[in-house]
């Protein structure tokens, strides 16, 4: 009770502090919409102003000329008294005293209108800068937002799913153990029982040699075949406990030669398509891969009485896609998947792990009578992602 009690507490905590940033992102884009209303007036406003500043900026050059004209009428006029009368030289004085204060009115007004103009742009330019930090900072929280919702929905579920997970754990240590009772009966059963019938067959052999030498050569013959068959058997299991091409030769090779292996053990044909050229694949992924691939197989020999069975491997730069399919019984998914022994029996679990474990997308369709297919579709991280996590690593180490 005590720690369902911290948990409730803490969830109530992280569910205000998400409220909390929520409102807060309400403000910032409030702030950030009022910003840009005003940036939106202030540049209309600006083009007016600079539209009215080219105007004045026109109407002081006009001036401006016509004031050096009425300077020039006038020094001429007040040199030459004698041709120009009383009421010409007033007019002159006249013309030229009102040129100089239109001109002199004109400059203030583009002063005006360019002191403006820059206080417009200088404000524009602030509101935008405000803007785009409420954007961002909108942006930011939004992530963050995201983020924490996404921790409080994972830390729902772990809350959730904690005896699951032990349950996992269990399932796991007890296949480990299961596997090794495997290897073990099938070395007590296949290499050791060869190897004592070897040893029997070179016993009786030594028996006879000098007695019935056809005999002996019959028995050392019998002999070499049982050795030879440990081999294989040998061979075949250092294969399924790790296949030596995959980490040689890559992913391609290794599902030939289990193929061929299988075929050969089981006398079914399994055809094989690849599309695309192999990408390098990191070790963890591709020995996942390789093993839910095997599972796949295995079980259709076991239990699905197929006819047909297709694999099919298409790699690109981007991700690896596999598809093991077959026309046999099939089965009912969602039963299997409620019935956990049988759905541990066949395999399933440690292939759902296997994927989960390298970030693939594992998906398993099948309908009784319908026959069955199993798709894997992995992301291939790039050689910089890939150094990045290596680096990520060994931070973490350090």
């Amino acid at each position: 009770m005590g720690v369902q009690s911290d948990f409730a507490r803490l969830d109530e905590i992280l569910q205000q502090t998400l409220a909390a940033i929520r409102d807060s992102q309400h403000q910032i884009n409030s702030i950030a919409a009022d910003a840009r209303t005003e940036a939106a007036r202030l540049k209309r406003e600006l083009e007016k102003v600079k539209q009215e500043t080219l105007a004045v900026i026109d109407k002081v050059d006009v001036a401006r000329k016509k004031e050096q004209q009425s300077r020039l009428y006038l020094v001429q006029v007040s040199k030459d008294f004698k041709r120009y009368n009383e009421k010409e030289i007033q007019l002159a004085y006249t013309y030229a005293r009102d040129a100089q204060v239109r001109l002199i009115v004109l400059t203030e007004q583009e002063k005006e209108l360019r002191a403006k103009r820059d206080g417009l742009a200088r404000t524009l330019k602030n509101v935008s800068r405000l803007m785009s930090r409420a954007e961002t900072l909108s942006t930011q929280v939004g992530v963050a937002l995201d983020y924490l919702s996404g921790n409080l929905e994972e830390l729902s579920r772990t809350i959730g799913t904690l005896q699951e997970k032990r349950g996992v754990a269990i399932r796991i240590i007890q296949a480990q153990e299961k596997e090794r009772r495997r290897v073990a009966r099938d070395l007590h059963d296949g290499l050791a029982q060869q190897l004592a019938g070897a040893i029997l067959g070179l016993e009786v052999t030594q028996k006879i040699l000098e007695s019935d030498t056809k005999r002996a050569k019959h028995e050392l013959q019998n002999v070499e075949q049982i050795i030879r068959g440990g081999l294989k058997e040998t061979r075949e299991a250092i294969f399924n406990l790790r296949p030596l091409a995959l980490g040689n030769t890559g992913l391609e090779v290794a599902v030939k030669k289990l193929i061929a292996q299988i075929e050969e053990r089981a006398g079914k044909e399994i055809l094989l398509t690849v599309y695309g050229e192999e990408q390098p694949i990191d070790s963890t992924a591709l020995t996942s891969v390789f093993r839910i691939i095997q599972e796949a197989l295995n079980n259709v020999v076991k239990h699905a009485s197929a006819t047909e069975i297709k694999v099919r491997l298409e790699f690109t730069p981007q991700f690896l896609a596999v598809q093991i399919l077959d026309n046999g019984c099939g089965f009912d998914v969602s039963a299997i998947t409620g019935e956990m022994s049988r759905f541990d029996r066949l395999g399933l679990v440690g292939m759902r792990e296997r994927a989960e474990l390298i970030d693939a997308d594992l998906k398993i369709n099948s309908k009784p009578g319908a026959g069955t297919r199993v798709t894997l579709h992995l992301p291939i991280k790039s050689s910089q992602q890939v150094a990045s996590d290596q680096a990520d690593i060994e931070g973490g180490r350090r």
